[in-house]
Parts: structure tokens; sequence; C-alpha cells
């Protein structure tokens, strides 16, 4: 069945990209911060590097989160500025996986895909698929070509 569709096409930020810029961001600043900071004006018992760590932790979250909050908000704006196009489509009613398989198998060798299935493929098909009985299988000839001995 051939038909027209309408679809959107849109640009959408990689939120991974976004996210991981904003904790880069937010290691940089925390290093900034650390390399500001007077080490006699730390509290008792706690060091630069303790201060460090704990910037690195809060400021690479931050980073983390502010960066995936830009990116929905990037797509957000993205959606309203989508442009609608009507494109021409070609659409399968098929339920089977195995008939899908076929018809792309046809396309793809260059054959009409709607063509009739022989009985070479149904026979094919049922030795393949096992849907032959131990017995049936006992009286047929060896593939060789050779006759059977009974034995």
């Amino acid at each position: 069945m051939k038909d027209q569709i309408d679809v959107a096409v849109r640009r959408s930020p990689k939120y991974s990209v976004f996210m991981g810029l904003g904790a880069i961001l937010g290691v940089l600043v925390a290093g900034v911060l650390t390399l500001l900071v007077d080490p006699e004006a730390m509290p008792t018992g706690y060091t630069v590097a303790k201060g460090a760590g704990l910037l690195l932790l809060i400021l690479a979250v931050g980073g983390l989160f502010l960066g995936g909050l830009l990116a929905v908000i990037l797509d957000w704006l993205g959606r309203r500025k989508a442009r609608k196009y009507r494109v021409d489509a070609e659409i399968d009613m098929v339920d089977d996986p195995k008939e899908i398989a076929r018809r792309r198998i046809a396309e793809a060798n260059g054959e009409d895909p709607d063509a009739s299935v022989t009985s070479d493929d149904t026979s094919a098909g049922e030795t393949l698929g096992g849907n032959r009985s131990d017995n049936d299988s006992a009286d047929d000839e060896p593939r060789n070509g050779s006759s059977s001995t009974g034995v």
C-alpha cells in the first residue's frame, strides 16, 4: 500500500554531550575555586584537598544537572521550530516476520516481492524447520545419490 504521511523534521540535542560538558565545566569551576582558597582560612580538621573534593563532587553533579536541563530546554525549543513535510511512504501490512524477511530479500535480489512462493521453497522450509517426522526421513534416499542398504 502506498500512501503519503506527514513527518516533522527537527534538530535534537545530544543529552550526553550537554551533561558531560556541564560536568566538565563544574570540575573546572571547582579547580579555580580551590586555587583561590587560603589554607589558613580553612576550619580545623579540614584540608584543602578535602575542600577540593567536596567542591568537585557538588559542582560536577550540579554541572551535570544544569547541562541536562539546558538540553531539555533546547529540545523543547526545537520541537516548536519543527518543519513539517508530506512524504511518500510504503506501508507493509504484514505481521509475519518471515514474510517481511522474504520480501526484503526478494527486493534486494531485484526480484518481485509479490511473486508467489514456489513449492521448492516450501519443501526446503519444511526440511529446515524440522516439521518432518523421523519415520519420513528413514524412507528417503540418502542425499549423495547412492541407494540405501536398508540395514
